[in-house]
Formats: structure tokens, sequence, C-alpha cells
């Protein structure tokens, strides 16, 4: 092969070339041309040597301008000095604190007495006041070895980087398994410092740190959260090796975690890096953003703990002060987990346990707050105290809450926004805000940090997750005298009303059908044949509806285990040699493996389980006296299948549970969580498995249309919700719920005004007076409820304390019933129509011989994002604002005992069993993935056209796109895309070189005369003079400001709540002299533009083509004012209009836009959307500026170059027309004053 192609030549030279061109690293070649000693090329005195002492003394006396040559001396001693019994690791560990935190020296006080102090020996602060130096081909001996690296990178002379190197054509592990494991063994002390561990082919590289397997070496893809990624190893380079960012990494982004037992080294991912990034500067604005940080949604087993870890780590040490972090969970183990994590990492201090900084109660956590230590650990629970005194610390508090979307709702999450005012909030989420979800979004903003499903598991943060269906159809009840049958179990049950609407709950949830026996059965036999068939594959756990239904599909799981077991026996005797030595292995295996029941304990389950005749205690002694979280995250332990139903699902991380089997009806963020049990990454895991038995696809669509991106967006308000008339609502709802409880001769006041036992006392009255019938029940049930879905559309502060306590008492009744309904004993009557039903029902089993395996679905291959903007387009009525009696009316309609006699069950569950087979029936499912992948894929092709074409940007296309004809023979196209492409390099490069081009005449004319020479030289010749002159006009006009690109709209300060995305934009202002602002904002919406001469004149030129059109549309020129408009906001300092259409068609092709709800619906391709925003400002007493905006979207390519063009075309007159009407509106306010 030539020299040209070789490693040292692709890779090595580039790699070089790149650190010291580009990153400004000293880059010297040592094979065969490096000279040994004090005074040689590196001051090594022998190939053994890795610190580079001479690099390594003069950065010490740069850096610590104290220190004395004998200080240096033993500074270096403190850092080359080592355990001989320490591991590897553990050297490692010492000295990246040595290194990081500075190394101790003798320094001897005036008095003669000696003390210690340490000796900087970085300088983070000022990266470019330190050496980095990159060395290739450098040899190092070892005490029996010889090698030479590829690339070690120093600063201030201490090896902290290793890039080890293989040809393009040579995958990249062989760079971990032939030379980094070899370098480990032969020349160890070459990690001794170590931070980052690269490994390259060129085209495709991984980082990692000493101690990882090579399953946790990670890519290093963007040096931004929008670009798309590159596997690279120049954009691996250019994020890690960038100065600023390598001392970043090395500072504030590695830790060591101790948690297993063993040291495990943990370096940031790119997207943890990029995301904590994006959270410290939203910490440096706090002040402007009202505390609110905003939502770092990281998708579940991407990492978000440590993520929590690197952001607390890093603010402690960027920000002056003592912060104390308030670290928010909503579950105890949840509460564990974390508290551990932090300690294990070192966070809390050496050897300090995580339980001193756990709140303990409400006055525990209380009087930690008025402290200040670094940390708190607590559950949002433990803000239970009502009428405390607001916290007003010197010190920063930031509250980091663990599953966001889960811990701020109710009256714990009010009380923890009134103790602690001032304090900064971040939101951790593994799942996107659902829309519906507004108070998480207002709590802490919008997302800070985004990195989806999708986005993980092509960057191997995740592994693929697979969807199976195994779920058998039900057949048709046998026989229609089940419902005499099960209303006559009722009848002889004598039912009280607490106990009519729990079995009312349990019919809902049609819990009988789902635990018939012959299901569970089925569904048991299954699972084992399933399961034992994946032997090799990893972990499994199997979700079941309820408690009660853990335990007797462990009982049938165990039996038709112990048959599969002797049916391996049997084919063994009958197998050849080697068929029988692998079935040996898996009978070892299935002999083997342990299965538990993992369900949280409740009152009265002995008696609850042995009414089913199940033995509870035999489960509950395993949990008890076994540490079985830590059985199951092992690997190793036999202990490979749990059966839970609520407990593990979320917040409990097993990286090597390969099988995830659903029984249970999931949705929103618990089904995702959930599913997301299985995609960790674990050494020899290829991907997760799904396997439903119970349907979620019906849920999973559920669930992906209701997930929101609400990246750049409003900060999670709602303005489709009007303030006023929801406080009316909401006002109205109570007045209606005291009225109900008035005709039960009970007061509320009474209850808001009670303390004490008193109070306990009168919630227990009420509740009673509230169940004298299922219907009142239902009734008082619907207005709390109600009550509770407006409120979370409400700031905290936006009803009075008067309003809130009324509210929060009519909640407490709520709860109280639904504690009865908890507390309500209606197992005997579950048991008898359990059995009922066990009879009648049959599964449909297909006979092996014609059974088809069913299909797996890739769920990792769906785009999420993508998907929830087409589920948006469906365009949805707000149900805000639902009609109250409406829905009592309905939730009454549905009860079963209003009249238990005209009940038919018989019907009523050949409805379920239906719905329930369409959920299962394998054509639907594949037409259901399918739909959702093509569409992804459809929707995926346009984004991803600019590839296709062979471009580098979606740039060099829209610039392809404004230059193309249909005339164009195959060379010319091929020289039009080269035309493109070098416009815009020469473009970039040029403003690059112009400070504020724009501003200046003869800089536009600059940029202008670059495209026009452009296009004249490099054009075919098929463009002629009078083509080249209006490409070069739309060309100048598409780089000339008023186009909003990507970054500019994620980094824009005042996005309208109404159009969060746009790609058009201006603006223009004035300043008026009045001492009554309020009359500013009224006259706009009044002023008829057509009274100004100037704007009138073009108007009329804008319509001039409609006047020659033969079949004019009625009313298609009239004047185009605001009555064209929708008025969206009309507030004391802001007013907003919508227009949709096709504003560049001669008729405008003008949409019916009702209301704001309407506006806000996704335009359809071909349309587009625009908001005009007037805002006033008070600049000083008697001083306000006047502003006016316009912001455009259109949601596809092919309108927005023909709204580009229309844009070119008209925004000098729409510029003029915005100019005259402020004008207009400062004379005449003026004017009245004067």
């Amino acid at each position: 092969m030539s020299y040209d192609y070789s490693e040292n030549i692709l890779v090595q030279e580039s790699a070089g070339n790149l650190l010291h061109d580009e990153l400004g690293w000293e880059v010297e070649f040592a094979y065969n041309t490096e000279v040994l000693g004090a005074n040689g090329s590196f001051g090594r005195t022998s190939y053994h040597e890795i610190l580079l002492v001479r690099h390594f003394q003069a950065a010490l006396k740069k850096l610590n301008p104290w220190i004395n040559d004998t200080q240096v001396l033993e500074a270096q001693k403190v850092l080359e000095n080592r355990l001989s019994t320490s591991s590897l690791l553990q050297v490692n560990e010492e000295k990246y604190f040595l290194i990081r935190d500075g190394i101790p020296v003798t320094v001897k006080k005036p008095n003669g007495q000696n003390e210690t102090k340490k000796a900087t020996v970085i300088d983070f602060h000022n990266p470019d006041n330190n050496h980095f130096l990159a060395i290739k081909e450098l040899k190092i001996h070892g005490d029996l070895y010889r090698r030479r690296t590829d690339i070690v990178g120093f600063v201030n002379g201490i090896p902290l980087l290793v890039v080890e190197l293989k040809k393009n054509t040579v995958d990249v592990q062989n760079a971990y398994d032939d030379n980094y494991t070899d370098y480990q063994d032969t020349i160890p002390h070459l990690f001794y410092y170590n931070a980052f561990l690269m490994l390259s082919n060129g085209t495709e590289a991984k980082v990692g740190t000493l101690g990882s397997k090579y399953e946790f070496f990670h890519e290093w893809k963007r040096l931004v959260e929008e670009d798309q990624g590159s596997v690279a190893l120049e954009t691996m380079l250019r994020g890690i090796c960038k100065k600023e960012n390598f001392l970043d990494l090395f500072e504030n982004f590695i830790l060591f975690d101790h948690s297993t037992g063993h040291t495990a080294k943990i370096l940031a991912r790119n997207h943890q890096y990029l995301g904590v990034n994006e959270a410290m500067k939203a910490y440096a604005d706090r002040k402007l953003n009202d505390g609110k940080l905003g939502v770092f949604w990281h998708t579940q087993g991407s990492g978000k703990s440590y993520s929590m870890v690197f952001l607390a780590q890093k603010i402690r040490r960027k920000f002056e002060g003592s912060p104390t972090f308030v670290v928010l969970t909503d579950r105890e183990e949840l509460n564990s987990q974390i508290s551990n994590t932090f300690e294990n990492c070192g966070l809390l201090g050496k050897n300090i346990k995580a339980s001193q900084f756990i709140a303990s109660s409400g006055d525990d956590l209380v009087r930690k707050l008025h402290g200040n230590p670094s940390f708190i650990f607590t559950l949002i629970q433990k803000f239970n105290k009502l009428n405390e005194e607001p916290i007003y610390p010197d010190h920063d508090i930031i509250i980091m809450s663990d599953e966001a979307h889960r811990s701020q709702y109710g009256i714990f999450a009010d009380n923890m926004v009134k103790l602690l005012p001032t304090a900064a909030r971040i939101g951790f989420t593994g799942t996107p805000l659902l829309s519906s979800d507004n108070i998480t979004a207002r709590t802490f903003g919008g997302y800070v940090s985004v990195y989806d499903f999708k986005r993980a598991v092509e960057d191997g943060a995740t592994v693929p997750l697979y969807y199976e269906n195994r779920g058998e159809k039900i057949l048709d009840l046998r026989n229609p005298e089940i419902s005499d049958k099960i209303l006559d179990a009722i009848e002889n049950a004598d039912l009280d009303v607490d106990q009519q609407d729990k079995l009312e709950a349990e019919f809902a949830k049609e819990i009988h059908l789902l635990t018939a026996e012959p299901r569970l059965k089925s569904i048991a036999h299954d699972f084992v044949q399933h399961y034992s068939d994946l032997w090799t594959s990893g972990k499994a756990m199997f979700v079941c509806l309820n408690k009660v239904t853990c335990v007797r599909m462990y009982n049938y799981v165990q039996e038709y285990w112990k048959e599969e077991i002797k049916n391996l026996k049997e084919n063994i005797k009958n197998a050849t040699q080697q068929e029988a030595l692998e079935l040996e292995r898996k009978l070892k295996w299935m002999e083997e493996t342990e299965m538990a029941v993992v369900i949280s304990q409740e009152q009265n389950e002995i008696q609850t389980f042995k009414k089913w005749d199940l033995d509870i205690k035999y489960h509950r002694a395993k949990v008890e006296k076994r540490e079985l979280d830590k059985e199951f995250k092992d690997s190793g332990n036999p202990l490979r299948v749990v059966f839970v139903c609520a407990m593990w699902l979320t917040g409990f991380d097993v990286k090597c549970l390969s099988c995830l089997y659903l029984d249970k009806p999931l949705k929103a963020h618990t089904l995702m969580q959930t599913i997301a049990r299985a995609n960790r990454v674990s050494e020899g895991k290829s991907n997760g498995l799904i396997v439903d038995y119970i349907g979620i696809v019906k849920a999973l669509r559920k669930a992906l249309a209701d997930y929101t991106a609400n990246v750049g967006g409003n900060g999670g308000t709602d303005p489709t919700i009007d303030k006023d008339e929801l406080i009316t609502r909401i006002m109205d709802t109570i007045a209606k719920a005291k009225s109900f409880l008035a005709e039960k001769d009970f007061d509320l006041q009474l209850l808001i005004d009670a303390y004490d036992f008193m109070k306990l006392s009168y919630l227990q009255e009420v509740a009673n007076a509230v169940c004298g019938t299922v219907e009142d029940k239902k009734t008082f049930s619907t207005y709390a409820s109600e009550l509770i879905r407006l409120m979370k559309y409400t700031d905290r502060d936006d009803v009075t304390g008067a309003t809130r306590k009324e509210y929060e008492a009519i909640v407490a009744i709520f709860f109280e019933l639904q504690k009865k309904r908890k507390h309500t004993n209606t197992t005997d009557l579950m048991i008898e129509i359990n059995k009922i039903i066990s009879d009648y029902v049959e599964i449909q089993h297909t006979p092996m011989m014609v059974r088809e395996e069913p299909r797996r679905f890739d769920i990792s291959a769906i785009d999420f994002d993508l998907l929830r903007k087409e589920f948006a387009k469906v365009h949805k009525k707000n149900l805000v604002m639902k009609d109250l009696e409406e829905v009592i009316q309905q939730k009454l309609d549905k009860m079963l005992f209003s009249n238990p006699n005209r009940i038919n069950y018989y019907e009523r569950y050949q409805q379920i069993i239906t719905d329930y087979n369409s959920e299962q029936d394998r054509a639907n499912i594949e037409k259901t993935f399918m739909d959702l992948m093509d569409l992804a894929n459809q929707m995926n092709q346009e984004e991803q056209r600019y590839a296709r074409e062979g471009f580098t940007s979606d740039e060099e296309l829209s610039l392809y796109d404004m230059l193309f004809r249909d005339d164009l023979s195959k060379n010319d196209i091929k020289k039009l895309k080269e035309v493109a492409s070098d416009l815009l390099q020469k473009v970039k490069a040029k403003v690059a070189e112009l400070d504020h081009w724009t501003d200046k005449q003869e800089t536009k004319a600059e940029i202008d005369n670059l495209i026009r020479d452009t296009l004249w030289a490099e054009l075919p010749e098929c463009y002629d003079e009078m083509a080249i002159s209006g490409y070069r006009q739309q060309i100048y006009e598409y780089v000339y400001p008023g186009f909003v690109t990507r970054k500019a709209l994620a980094q824009w300060k005042d996005v309208p709540a109404f159009l969060p995305q746009f790609q058009f934009h201006e603006k223009h202002l004035t300043v008026i002299h009045t001492s009554r602002p309020e009359n500013i904002l009224p006259m706009i919406a009044s002023f008829d533009v057509r009274q100004d001469a100037v704007i009138r004149r073009l108007m009329s030129l804008r319509q001039i083509p409609q006047k020659f059109l033969r079949n004019q549309k009625p009313q298609s020129i009239g004047n185009f004012g605001l009555h064209s408009f929708t008025l969206l906001k009309n507030s004391a300092s802001e007013i907003c209009y919508g227009l949709r259409g096709q504003f560049w068609r001669t008729d405008f092709g003008l949409e019916n836009v009702p209301d704001a709800s309407a506006f806000q619906t996704p335009a359809e391709p071909g349309s587009a959307k625009l908001l005009l925003r007037y805002k006033v400002t008070e600049l000083a007493p008697g001083k306000h500026e006047l502003s006016t905006e316009t912001f455009i979207y259109c949601p596809d390519r092919r309108t927005r170059l023909k709204m580009s063009a229309y844009w070119l075309i008209i925004r000098a007159g729409s510029g003029w027309i915005r100019k005259r009407t402020l004008k207009a509106v400062k004379s005449n306010i003026e004017g009245r004053e004067s």
C-alpha cells in the first residue's frame, strides 16, 4: 500500500495537524528523533519515564510564584510516589485528585512552624496558561517490554491523553483488544496519570477511561446538541481536545464511583457534557430567568443520575459561595439510590455517609434548610409544613428534582415553593413532558437539554429495544348465563356503598377477565417456552396486573418450569452427542434459575392472599431477609426472573435485564419508563426485548400522541387558556362542591378552620356524608377531580389564599374517599367472580404446526420526535374547559350499580373481549408499527434530502434549490451543486472577516459583489445575464438578516408563545413620550392603515396582479389590514395578531382562524403562519418604547422557498407599513398631550 494511504499519513498525521493547526497544541514526532537527557527533546533521561519532569517543574514555578526548588522536588515526589500494593486504578484515582486539586507541599511559616500548602498543577481558569504537548510515536519501556504509542497528550508534562490509532480499514475494537489491553500489562505506568483514552481508525472514534470494558467506550459525535452527529476522529478531537473543553472535562466531568464495592472511573458522555453545560449557562442566568433552570430530558438509561452529580460538582467548583443542593425525589428507593450515587462518587466528602444529609422528617428538612449543608436529600412529601415562614438564605439553594414530572403537583410542591421562594430549580426527567403537563414546565421552564430515545440508541448510550406481541386471543364466552351468576353473587354479597364503589373500579379495569385462570395459565406456559429458549440472553422481569396476580403467575410458571425441565431431560436421552452437551448446559441453567415475587407490603396481606389460597409469607421472607435488588443486578447471580406490579418499574436500573414481559396496562410516563428497563448497556447485550401479553400498542400510540417537545418553546404556558375564564371556572367548581356539601348538611368552612383531632374528625364526618349513595360519591369525586385538573393550569399565585384553602379542603375529602375505597374489602366477592369468569373463558390456541412466530419490531427505529409532530397535526379541541355537568353525567352513565338488574354482563364481557382481541391481532399490530416507521421514514426523507443530494448542510441545498432550473443537463446539475457549495463557503468566510457587515454600505456591497462574481464565473453557460442578475439578488437577500437560522432561534430571548418556531422575522420600534401609556395599544388595535396615503399606495401595488385575474374571488381585493388577522392576545403591555395562509398568492390564500386555539394547530405543508406582535416597554417615567415584530413560520422546504421569494419582494414595503404605523401612533399619542 502507498505510504500516502498508511495509518501514519491518513490518521496519525491528520490528527496531529488538527491538534496543532486548529487546537493550538504543540505537536512533536519522537520515533528515532527523540534525544534523551535533561536538555534533550522532552527532558526524559530514559524511555521508562512517562512524566515530563522539565515541563512539569516549569509549570509548577509558573503557576505558584511562591514555590522554591525544594518544594518543587517535594511536589514531584508526592505525585510520582505510589503504594506497591495499589491497583492501577487506585493509583490513577489518587493521582487524579492531586492533579485536579493541587499537590500538598511543606511551607515554613515566619514563626518557624511547618504547614501544608497546595501547589497548583493546572490553571483551569486560563487554559492558554498551560503547556499542551502531543507526541507522536513515543517510545515507552516497561520492566520487560518496549512499546511505541501512537499519540500521547501531555498537559504541563503530565500524560493525560492516550490515542491509539488503526488504519481506516481496521475495526476500532482492534485498538482496544490488540494495543490498549497489551499496554496495561506491558507499560502500565503510562496510565498512572491518564484521564482520556481514545481509540480510532479515523472514520470512527471511541473514548473511554482506565478500567472500562470496550462496551463502555463511547462516541463523541457532537460539538453542540443540535448537530446531527459524526463519529469521525476529527469531531472527537475538536470536542475533547479543544483546550477549554479538555480542562473542563478533566476538572468537572470525571468521577470515581465506588457503588458496587469496586471502583469505576466515569467520564461524562458527549450528551451529558453538552447538557450539563447548557444547565450551567441557565444557572449563570438564574436571576434573569426567575430561578427556572429548565427541564433536563435525557432518556431513560442514558446516565441521568451521573448528570446530576456532574452538574452539582461543576457548580460547586466554578461558582463562588457555598450553595445547598436540595435533591428531590418522590419515592424512598429513588431517594436512597440517588443519595448513594452522590456518596459513592465522593461529592459528600471523604468517608462521609449520605444518611446525615437525608431529611428524616418535615421538621428535620426545615432545620437543614436553615443551615447551609452542601446537600439535602429529601422526598417531596417532607415539605409538609403548611405555615412555615419562607426561608431567605444568604447562599444559593438549588433544587434538583429527579423524575420532575411526578414531583411538582399538589400541596407539597406548593409548600416547597412558598418555603424556598428564591431557590433555583432544575427538573430531571427520563421521559418528555406530556402535552397536559403544565406545572412541570412552569416550575422549571422549558427544556434546557434534550437527549431523546432515538439519539441515545444511535449513540450507543442505550441498546435497541425490540417489541414482540405474544398475547393469545380469548374465544367468545361460552354461555350467556354468566350474567345471572355474577348478579347472584353480587346480590348475595349484600354490598355497602363503599364496597359497591370499589367493585365499580374493579370492573372498570377489566380485572376479572384479565386474571381469569385459563388466560394466566396460557401466558405462564408461553413465558416458560419463550424465556427458556432465550436462556443465554440475560435476566427477565414479568409485570403483572396486581399483587395477587404476581403470586398466581409465579405459581403457574413454577409448574410449567418443572414440566419443561422434565421434558428437557427426556430430550437429552434421545439427542446426539453435540446436541446433548448444549441441552445439558441449558438444563443446568434452568435448574439453577431462581425466581422471586417483588411487591410492597400492605395491611392484612396474609389474610387476603390466604383467601386466594396463596402463601405470601414465603415471598415476603425472601424480600425482607435477602438483598434481592443487588442479587438481580448481579449478572452472575441465579436470581434471573422477578414478578412485579409496581416496584422496580421506575428508578431501578438493571444493566443485565434483557427481557421485559408485560401483562399490565400502562400509560404515559410509566409505560415509557417501564419499557426502558431493558435498554441499559451491558457486556454482551445487543438489545432489549419487550414481550407484550396485554396489548400495549394502543397505549404506545397514545403516549406518542401526548408527548410534546417543548424545545425553545414557551416554557410551559398554554396560551389557549384564558386565565380569567379559568379562574372563574375554578371558583364556580368550588362553589358547586360547597353547595353539594351543604345539601348534605356540612359546611366546608368547619373543616378549614378546624385543627388537630377536630380536623380529623370533621374529615371523617364529611367523607361519610358524601358516601350516602354511589351516585353522591361519584358526583363529589367528579367535582374534586375536575378541580385538581383545572388547578394544574394555574400559577401558584393565581388564586387567593382563601380559595386555595377551600381547594385543599375539597381535595382532602376526595383523598379520604379514595382511602376508604382502598381499605374496603371485597376480596371474597372478587374470588367468587373470578371463579365464575374462569369457568367461561377459553383461550384460542393455534396449533404448533401452523403457528407463526410473532414478528419483532425495532422500537428504536421509530423517530419519536417526528411522530410527535405528525400527531400534533390532528386538530384537538381544547378540553381544558369541559362542561362540568356533562362530565358528571358521563361518569354516572358509566355506573354499573345505578340499576344492577339492567346489566348484561355477558354482552359487557363480549365487548371487552372484542377490544382485547383487536390489540392482540397480529395484522393490526404489524400495521401500527409499519405505519409508525413509514411515517417517520417519509418525514425523514425530506429532512435528509441535502445528504442524498451530496451536500453537507441544509444551507447548501437551499442555494442549490434557488439556482435550479428544469432545463439543466446532468453536467450542468453537477456543476450547479459545486457552485452552491463553493458560494456558501465563500460567503461564510467573507462574513466572518467583516464586523457587522450589514451596518455599512461598503461591506454589504462586498458580499453582493462576491455573489455576483462567483455566479458569473462558475454558473453553467445556459445562465444568461438577466437570469444571473435575478439569482444574485435572491441569494443576497437569503444571506441578509431577516431569515432566522435554527441556531439563532435556539438562542432567541423572547420567543412568542403562540409561534415558538419561525424562519422569518422583522422588528421596528419607536419611542413615545406620554404620561398615558395605556392608550398606546388601544390605538394600535383601532388604527386604520388605509388613512395613510403611502400605506394605501403600497397595498394597492400588492393587489395589482389580482386585478388582472379573470375569476376574482369575493373580497379577495379587500384591504389587507388588521381586520384580516385573528386577535390572539390583548394585555396591558402586549397585543398579538395571527394570520394563516399562502401570503405569496395574489389572493393571499387566507384560512379561517376563529380563535387562538385554531391558530396554534400545526400548519399544513404549503401554508404558512404569521404572527404580528406589538409591545409597550417602559424605558423611564413618561418614556415608553413601542415595538412591532413580524414572525413567519413555514412547515416545509417548498413553502419556505416560496415565502423566501415573496419575503424578498415585500419586506421593504412591509417595513415601510410598520414604520409608518408606528410613526402615526406616536404622532397621535404625543399630539393629544401637547
